[in-house]
């Protein structure tokens, strides 16, 4: 049994097919890395690019391909899909028995919507959500018009918030707020580069790392 409800996604937003094609994906996708390819990390880090990919000159594919993390593939950047995006994701977590979630951009609504309607929310230690996009914003709705935002119900998931080249709204602002985000850094942007941002994530994702181990440690079987 799938434990993804089916039923979640919009009429305007079909689960894609089996049997359908994926389309080819040109520069959101990666560029082989000529360099010896790093160890994966584990627990696994999945990266969810923002709504138009990440080229292979991209800071969240370096951060990839230098630190062996783990990019879930959609079939459509330029025209993502909720429901498909899902699936990807949740057939992603099921490979893991612990990860932690990189959302960049519309990604932060994609893990908001799967986190209300998976049964594998155990499986992540934390998410960090990296320049989320208001939706609400007028240009990004027109575009984007099959989406819905984020509303102000916390997900149960530890949740930090990394802006590198964004400022946020004041409305996403307060949805963060709600869910008790946790800044990295100073809460100022970053800078876009490879480097901006990067010392932070380890660190966070150690500290919760460690707290899953103690807990499991001090649990009675």
């Amino acid at each position: 049994m799938n434990p993804l409800n089916p039923n979640d996604a919009a009429a305007s937003d079909p689960m894609p097919q089996a049997a359908q094609a994926a389309p080819e994906v040109d520069a959101t996708e990666p560029a082989p890395n000529p360099a010896a390819p790093r160890a994966q990390r584990e627990p696994a880090v999945l990266t969810l690019p923002d709504w138009k990919g990440a080229a292979a000159s991209h800071w969240l594919t370096h951060w990839e391909q230098q630190h062996g993390l783990r990019r879930v593939n959609q079939h459509d950047w330029q025209r993502p899909l909720r429901g498909d995006w899902m699936m990807q994701l949740q057939e992603a977590v099921l490979t893991h028995e612990r990860c932690h979630l990189l959302a960049h951009g519309l990604a932060a609504h994609l893990v908001d919507a799967w986190l209300r309607h998976t049964q594998q929310a155990c499986r992540v230690l934390s998410v960090v959500l990296v320049d989320p996009i208001d939706l609400n914003d007028a240009e990004t709705r027109e575009v984007l018009f099959t989406w819905k935002p984020m509303t102000p119900q916390a997900w149960g998931v530890p949740t930090a918030v990394l802006w590198k080249e964004r400022n946020p709204s004041p409305a996403l602002s307060a949805c963060l707020n709600a869910w008790g985000v946790q800044p990295l850094g100073t809460g100022e942007p970053v800078g876009g580069g490879v480097v901006g941002g990067w010392a932070h994530l380890p660190e966070y994702w150690g500290e919760h790392e460690g707290a899953a181990q103690s807990a499991e440690a001090g649990h009675t079987w």
